[in-house]
């Protein structure tokens, strides 16, 4: 075994692999396939002692009965990593690292224990050693003697008194199978207990900091009984190397821990009751903590995501239809989307009538406005990797004293050259409204996002969105979200599972010679995985990333112990020797 890492090591050096946690993981994974390999070939080798061998001959017998259903064991369980690779996304590249390290662990271990491992045998028993205290000490194992083959024994006699219940059961496992694969719960990552969460608010109003400070500070002693430690981003933070959504003054990021993680479906309940019972025109949207985890999975994506595109091009949707639109949809669905933010704007009309009248350029008026309102950049100051723009602007003012005070200029009497002086509020119309705060886009163009979180049924939800939004007329729609990431990977996944099916039927067909032998093999799979899917039903867990993976790479360790039965079955069958008593002998 010690040898058997060292060469992979080597190996790893040879392909330049790194030694991660994933790769070591996998040769932690293969180092107790390594131990099976080692152990069936003294073991083999120590039958053939016991039947009276020579040493020599002992280690050259015992050795070539294991060498072929040693490679078709190794190579079936290599087959279920290989396909693991090809997964899109992060999970694949993740696990290219896995498979190369179970891959080499398996063929170095393979080619030790039938090269070195006799050599090894032999030396041992042919030196001195075998003469000291140390190699006469003899243990004997009541519990294989009395116990485990007597089990076995009856076991069998057993399955053969009632031939029908056991051949019925193996071929109810298949529709069960296929039943819990659909009944099972199914998410893309397992659920993680955390005693921490994250709220972000968009208060959707024109407030102050200060303000937004004070409904923080409301909030966190409403809620300082519930919890053990609060914080909060308010407003704009000056962080360099901030590459996150920056917050605007009417944003805060809450971060709340609890003693239990059970507190904390109570707590984000209670805390968005609170909020939107005094503030509702609030948006809410919780997460929990951003770890490595979560930056690789994006276990945070909302189940649903209703994603709606304008058939005009040219008519920007108003904040009254896109809350109508949000309310339709709670009436309908029962589900409350995750509301979309606006932000209150000044529009500014120029009358251009009234610039003819007063002989007004419109440029020197798009001047002044710049100027006025701060946006007149000049030139950009460059300084190491900082950019500092320059621009030409007055004192600061409201924008009611802009448009009092600021006067333009008109252009010289053609007669006259008379130059007269306009107040700006003259020339301009300024109305308030309210726009979108941030922008949307995809494949398809800009569109407006409606989250839905803890939808049971995604189907029914789908379908009365669509309802609402036919409705209007104004909208195309389409969806996105976790359920829709979730199905594709396990589509994934049972592709790959039947990949590795097809391998691992051509490898033990190769190896006995038989396209009916490798049947009877891989029947044991569909029970496994069956029961596999109960248990983790029972046990309240879902189907999800790990634990199809762990299902798929079961699947090629499982069969292990009935391929070496299998074959020892058939040798046994060579020799003239009943198949009862070939089948019965084969199992000890």
């Amino acid at each position: 075994m010690v040898v058997s890492i060292v060469i992979c090591f080597l190996f790893f050096y040879l392909f330049k692999m790194s030694l991660n946690i994933i790769s070591l993981s996998g040769l932690i994974l293969a180092l107790g396939m390594m131990i099976d390999s080692s152990i069936i070939v003294t073991e083999n080798i120590s039958q053939y002692r016991e039947r009276g061998y020579s040493l020599r001959r002992a280690c050259i017998a015992g050795t070539s009965e294991v060498i072929t259903p040693m490679l078709s064991s190794s190579l079936t369980t290599i087959a279920v990593f290989v396909p693991l690779i090809f997964m899109s996304g992060i999970a694949g590249a993740i696990f290219y690292d896995q498979a190369f390290s179970v891959t080499v662990g398996l063929m170095v271990s393979y080619f030790t224990g039938i090269m070195l491992l006799p050599v090894l045998y032999m030396l041992v028993y042919r030196t001195g050693l075998r003469k000291s205290w140390f190699s006469r000490i003899r243990i004997n194992n009541p519990i294989k003697d009395h116990t485990l083959d007597r089990f076995y024994d009856a076991g069998v006699d057993f399955i053969f008194a009632h031939k029908t219940a056991s051949v019925l059961f193996c071929i109810i496992s298949i529709p069960l199978c296929v039943f819990m694969f659909y009944f099972i719960g199914k998410e893309r990552m397992p659920e993680i207990d955390q005693n921490e969460l994250i709220a972000r608010v968009e208060w959707n109003e024109n407030i102050h900091v200060d303000e937004n400070r004070h409904r923080v500070n409301v909030l966190f002693e409403t809620l300082r009984e519930g919890t053990v430690e609060q914080t909060a981003a308010i407003g704009q933070q000056d962080y360099l190397l901030n590459r996150e959504q920056a917050l605007s003054s009417s944003e805060a990021e809450l971060y709340f821990k609890t003693k239990d993680p059970s507190e904390i479906a109570f707590l984000q309940e209670k805390v968005y009751h609170l909020l939107k019972s005094e503030y509702p025109l609030a948006v809410v949207s919780f997460s929990p903590p951003e770890t490595v985890f979560e930056k690789l999975f994006v276990t945070g994506e909302a189940d649903i995501v209703a994603e709606l595109y304008s058939r005009n091009k040219e008519k920007v949707p108003t904040a009254d239809e896109l809350r109508g639109l949000e309310n339709e949809f709670i009436t309908r669905t029962g589900y409350a989307p995750t509301g979309i933010a606006f932000e209150n704007q000044l529009n500014i009309r120029i009358n251009k009538e009234k610039l003819l009248l007063y002989n007004v350029s419109y440029d020197e008026l798009y001047r002044v406005l710049k100027t006025a309102f701060k946006e007149n950049s000049v030139a950009m100051l460059h300084s190491y990797q900082q950019y500092l723009p320059i621009s030409i602007a007055g004192d600061e003012k409201t924008v009611n004293q802009v448009l009092q005070e600021t006067l333009i200029q008109t252009q010289p009497d053609s007669k006259t050259g008379e130059v007269n002086f306009i107040p700006l509020r003259e020339l301009i119309k300024v109305t308030p409204a309210e726009d979108l705060k941030s922008i949307t886009a995809g494949r398809n163009g800009e569109y407006i996002p409606y989250k839905f979180y803890g939808v049971e049924d995604a189907e029914q939800l789908m379908t009365e969105v669509k309802e609402v939004t036919n409705e209007t007329g104004d909208w195309d729609i389409g969806f996105s979200g976790s359920f829709f990431s979730n199905s594709e990977m396990l589509d994934e996944l049972v592709v790959i599972l039947f990949i590795s099916l097809l391998l691992m039927y051509f490898i033990l067909a190769a190896q006995f010679e038989s396209f009916m032998q490798p049947l009877l093999v891989l029947m044991e799979i569909p029970i496994d995985v069956a029961f596999a899917l109960v248990l983790l039903w029972i046990c309240g867990h879902t189907l999800n990333l790990m634990s199809a993976i762990g299902l798929i790479v079961t699947c090629g360790i499982v069969i292990n112990d009935s391929i070496l039965k299998l074959d020892a079955i058939n040798e046994l069958r060579k020799e003239g020797v009943p198949l009862l008593e070939a089948i019965h002998e084969a199992g000890r």
